[in-house]
């Protein structure tokens, strides 16, 4: 049995099954454990954390005469209302419910979400310019709401971008038919934008595009072309970064509301090559296998049910955790498929889950063994990861998530850290 008691009533020889708290914000690599050590106990008590959850079936209850929380806790944002006891009570009817911050919209099951949301792009808000004419359809997304947008129009009758749509909340979207009229839009931007702002828009132009071309490798990862035009984006970007002397202002995706595989992609690997460029690798063979293996290093979670995709971490059963961990075979497996691909590519792609202490996967490599591409990636892959919201999970700021990192340093390598934190520095100025 399931139950979620305060720190006070932990002891030796329960079962933790879940902290009230996100993973990074306790010392624990696992929220699922037996406490068989002192030491573990001190570092329970001592992580900040009010209230766990245990299991009673894989270890020992509470004491008699402790006392288990029965009314489910919610964490509320800065700014958000709290919720109505009548609410609170109404969510204890359902605990089996995952804890989402964004509820589907009525009638629409959490299926239906991801089927609307996988049809869709989301775009960066700052690729659009104020006054500019857009010819293709735009939806705004707020959580698990997706609903097409109304433009206002123009004396011509056209519709344009306002003010008022560049600072709506929420992110915003396409239709995958209206790819190509979105390229000629970055196209007209880029030619608009005036030699002060020529490589900006050059780079948002680079990034939207990478995004766009992951999304439809991802979705037919076996066509040789496609592969062919992301070789030739990891060339664009590493261009680039070295061109501007390490800045990556525009080459990445800042504010992620939800989380989508090609957004997440196409910033590790930008991530991943300023890095390396910020430590001195000058080969363009080294720079190039590091950003096409960073790019594809998700690849493998194409073969993987979108259902299973999107649920929440700490609802996954053993089974479906076994099927997202094997997403890096899978991924290695459709890479090699391809011919003309370095094998050094396949390094990045291999190793972004292994960390210094070797209680990564899959391999569980320790220290040295871990290539020097594979300890960019396991620090520049995490990051991104901790910076992006999804159902169940709410993202914590580039600050909090470099503090977390810099807190592990028997896990990540403390002297790229140095690097990509510099990075990230340049491109805030």
């Amino acid at each position: 049995m399931r139950k979620k008691i305060s720190i006070g009533a932990v002891r030796i020889g329960m079962y933790v099954d879940g902290f009230d708290t996100s993973w990074f914000k306790t010392p624990f690599l696992r929220h699922h454990f037996e406490i068989k050590s002192q030491d573990q106990l001190d570092k329970i008590k001592e992580s900040g954390v009010s209230h766990i959850f245990i299991d009673t079936e894989k270890g020992l209850d509470v004491l008699s005469g402790e006392r288990t929380v029965r009314k489910p806790v919610q964490d509320v944002a800065p700014g958000v209302k709290a919720p109505e006891p009548e609410a609170v009570a109404n969510e204890a009817k359902a605990p089996e419910q995952p804890a989402t911050k964004y509820p589907p919209p009525q009638n629409k099951s959490f299926s239906d979400y991801i089927k609307v949301k996988d049809d869709l792009l989301q775009i960066d808000k700052l690729s659009l310019v104020e006054g500019t004419v857009v010819v293709f359809g735009l939806y705004t997304k707020n959580g698990m709401d997706i609903v097409p947008l109304i433009l206002n129009r123009n004396k011509k009758g056209e519709p344009v971008v306002t003010k008022e749509l560049l600072n709506s909340p929420g992110e915003l979207m396409i239709e995958r038919c209206d790819v190509n009229k979105y390229r000629d839009y970055l196209k007209m931007v880029m030619k608009d934008s005036g030699a002060a702002n020529a490589m900006s828009s050059k780079n948002m132009m680079i990034k939207e595009n990478a995004k766009i071309l992951v999304q439809d490798l991802f979705n037919t990862p076996g066509d040789p072309e496609k592969m062919d035009a992301c070789k030739g984006t990891v060339e664009s970007v590493i261009s680039s970064i070295i061109d501007t002397k390490g800045l990556i202002t525009n080459l990445f995706t800042v504010n992620k509301h939800d989380y989508y595989v090609y957004t997440h992609s196409v910033n590790v690997s930008v991530f991943s090559v300023a890095t390396a460029i910020a430590m001195g690798i000058q080969s363009e063979g080294e720079l190039f296998a590091i950003g096409l293996g960073s790019l594809l290093h998700d690849i493998g979670m194409s073969t993987i049910p979108p259902e299973v995709l999107h649920k929440p971490v700490e609802r996954l059963t053993e089974f479906e955790l076994g099927l997202l961990k094997g997403h890096v075979y899978e991924g290695h497996d459709i890479v090699k498929l391809y011919k003309g691909i370095p094998p050094e590519t396949l390094i990045p792609l291999m190793e972004h889950h292994e960390n210094l202490m070797g209680t990564g996967y899959p391999m569980g490599l320790k220290g040295g063994k871990l290539h020097l591409a594979g300890r960019i990636i396991s620090i520049t892959n995490i990051y991104d990861t901790l910076t992006t919201s999804r159902p169940g999970f709410k993202a914590i700021s580039p600050y909090d998530a470099l503090t977390y990192l810099n807190s592990q340093a028997n896990l990540y390598d403390a002297d790229i850290l140095k690097e990509f934190i510099t990075v990230l520095g340049k491109s805030s100025q």
